[in-house]
């Protein structure tokens, strides 16, 4: 449970507030270092893993035997996509979309298991078709969350799965979230890296327009995502994560 108490007017004030916010190029030290560990398959999942692993096994078992195509925005260095192929027996072709910062150290724990990229259009063009966008815990901090929703829907692909999402009722709001280097990823922190705190920017957008923005959209899951819940001014703000499978009636891309 994360506790909100710096609120700005805007996503730039936020980010002035915070330094280099996500950019941090510690941050994706930290992040590639764990995502390149072993994946133990004795010791339990974390929720992390199952949030990618049941959609991606739902939609791979809907598509048949051809390779699922998967646009993972937000993937960081592979983590998603670790968890998943060491869980799911099913051919992928996976293109993760990440900041500059984090894609350059994706792109060396890649070696041709995934594609990388810095723009959602060109991820999409290189997939020639997207079967499945996967967004976990990352729409909430990027700068205009209802603009790239919009952009991601309009790939109109198949399957959609928000994962670690605030489910957040009020109006918007931005603020900024207070944690360490540690607390990013999942694992032991790099020896030659020293833990120290970092902040960065988060938007909460309201649910309902959330679901209006994916409205081509329909909600064929919804589970509660215990490592996504926030204070807000007291409220607590339960996160989800929402798989939702594209209308028959949307129009096409």
């Amino acid at each position: 449970m994360t506790d909100i108490t710096e609120f700005f007017p805007d996503f730039a004030a936020a980010l002035a507030a915070c330094g280099g916010g996500y950019n941090d190029p510690d941050i994706a030290d930290v992040i590639a270092y764990k995502a390149a560990l072993p994946v133990d398959l004795r010791q339990f999942a974390p929720e992390q893993a199952l949030n990618s692993i049941l959609p991606i096994s739902i939609a791979a078992a809907e598509v048949g035997n051809r390779p699922l195509t998967v646009l993972d925005f937000g993937g960081g260095c592979g983590f998603h996509y670790f968890r998943t192929v060491a869980a799911v027996r099913t051919p992928l072709r996976w293109a993760i979309v990440e900041t500059p910062t984090m894609a350059e150290r994706a792109l060396k724990l890649a070696k041709d298991r995934f594609e990388v990229f810095t723009d959602i259009a060109a991820a999409a063009s290189a997939l020639g078709r997207v079967d499945v966008v996967h967004a976990s815990s990352v729409i909430q901090y990027v700068p205009d969350p209802l603009a790239t929703l919009r952009t991601l829907a309009a790939l109109r692909a198949r399957y959609f799965a928000l994962a670690r999402f605030p489910r957040w009722t009020g109006p918007k709001v931005v603020a900024a979230q207070s944690s360490t280097l540690a607390g990013n990823g999942l694992g032991p922190m790099p020896p030659t890296i020293a833990n120290r705190p970092v902040m960065y920017p988060l938007t909460f957008l309201n649910y309902d327009e959330t679901l209006r923005t994916l409205s081509h959209y329909r909600v064929a899951l919804t589970i509660e995502s215990p490592s996504a819940v926030y204070v807000i001014r007291g409220q607590q703000t339960q996160g989800v994560t929402v798989f939702f499978r594209l209308k028959d009636d949307a129009p096409a891309a």
